[in-house]
């Protein structure tokens, strides 16, 4: 057992799997002698919903995800490429994909029998849009590792830290979910003891979860409350910062536009300064002209006037 392969076993589990099996895992290490596998399994923080459903996206809906990244490099070449055209374009598309992949969060959140609220939908549609922002923030959703979801500006770099199990598995994809066999093969007496093992902490952790959850059902019905005004509250906050990113979509297409007006300017500028200078030597040219026929005509009067 290594720390990528157990580490990508246990952020394929539902939610309220993870922690058991992640001591289990951690107790196996210890018993096979690896202390120091063992302590890095024990530190694997449980995925928050939203970054629960975006491992689960990487794993399922492997080619949708490609899809954002794909997405996202498009866009950084347009915007480098000065294409004010197809940056609105890819706007437009990007803005259609985000939402057509919170439903389908949300539809696979069902699937997978552990359906998630609008608020987390929410966090995953932010997570995506930050992903076509940021290289590096692609390769983290495509790990499948996410312990957290993330957000992004569009100008600075996301920052990943502490927010991948294991760090040095990003670049790797995600494995699809295995196909099951027909036959189960037998399992040995060592993974008997170790499966039951495993069954008797789950069965005490269970008994434990259930006297700490009879304690805390009295605070349940305020925090549930204090739940939905946070989340509206936190609505508001997104619908903003989806508004203030539209805009700035739409302020770099202006800046676009404008430096290739600037540069149209340049060059008639520069053209015009053409055009002054021979207008200039024209008039030299005329004034000459016009200082001999000035000259000739004075001669010209002198001359009649000796003859009179």
């Amino acid at each position: 057992m290594d720390l990528e392969s157990a580490a990508r076993e246990l952020y394929a589990l539902l939610p309220g799997e993870f922690t058991a099996a992640r001591n289990a895992k951690a107790k196996e290490a210890t018993q096979d002698g690896d202390k120091a596998l063992a302590a890095r399994l024990r530190s694997l923080p449980k995925p928050t919903a939203a970054a629960w459903l975006l491992n689960m996206m990487a794993r399922h809906r492997r080619d949708e995800i490609d899809g954002v990244i794909e997405l996202g490099a498009a866009m950084s070449q347009a915007q480098q490429e000065l294409d004010p055209g197809q940056m609105r374009a890819l706007g437009d598309q990007r803005r259609g994909l985000l939402s057509a992949m919170a439903s389908s969060g949300r539809q696979l959140a069902d699937e997978l029998g552990h359906p998630v609220s609008p608020a987390v939908a929410t966090e995953v549609e932010q997570t995506l849009r930050a992903a076509m922002s940021d290289p590096a923030a692609g390769a983290a959703l495509a790990s499948g590792l996410l312990t957290e979801s993330f957000s992004s500006t569009g100008l600075d770099p996301v920052d990943l830290n502490e927010i991948v199990a294991v760090p040095e598995a990003v670049g790797s994809p995600a494995p699809a979910p295995p196909r099951r066999s027909a036959k189960t093969p037998a399992r040995d007496e060592l993974a008997e003891r170790r499966t039951a093992r495993a069954e008797r902490a789950a069965k005490q952790e269970a008994e434990e979860a259930e006297r700490r959850r009879r304690l805390a059902r009295a605070e349940v019905d305020k925090a549930e409350q204090r739940k939905v005004d946070a989340e509206a509250k936190e609505q508001k906050v997104l619908d903003k910062l989806d508004q203030l990113q539209n805009r700035r979509d739409a302020l770099a297409g202006e800046v676009t536009e404008l430096k290739q007006r600037i540069e149209d300017l340049k060059r008639e500028v520069a053209s015009t300064d053409r055009k002054i200078e021979a207008a200039e030597e024209d008039l030299v040219s005329a004034a000459k002209t016009a200082d001999r026929t000035r000259k000739a005509a004075a001669a010209a009067q002198r001359e009649l006037d000796q003859q009179a």
